[in-house]
């Protein structure tokens, strides 16, 4: 029986994140975000404001993940939405007009 090599696909790699969803992955470098979650706070503006997919914040570092639709937004017009909120966001008046938004490029999940 003849063998057939194939020679077109995907050929998934390592260090890739694939979507096949048109999905983008973003990470959004804030300032301090301690007491920042709840009602009328930071997180929640995020959320209300950027409408993301997914979204996730752990401890009070100030980075958060988004899960966003990549036909829809590119790292800078994150970034320049983001920057344009000024400088008292939430109730304790967060100052997000330097915070970064940056392509993500692995995603880690645990329990």
């Amino acid at each position: 029986m003849a063998t057939v090599t194939r020679t077109n696909g995907l050929g998934h790699e390592h260090e890739v994140l694939y979507s096949t969803a048109n999905l983008k992955a973003y990470v959004l470098d804030a300032p301090n975000l301690a007491a920042e979650g709840g009602i009328g706070k930071s997180l929640e503006f995020i959320g209300q404001s950027l409408q993301p997919l997914m979204m996730n914040s752990e401890g009070t570092s100030g980075l958060v993940n988004l899960i966003m639709d990549g036909s829809q937004t590119t790292a800078a017009s994150l970034q320049e939405r983001v920057r344009a909120w000024g400088s008292s966001v939430g109730s304790n008046g967060i100052d997000f007009s330097s915070a970064t938004v940056t392509e993500g490029g692995q995603i880690l999940v645990s329990a």
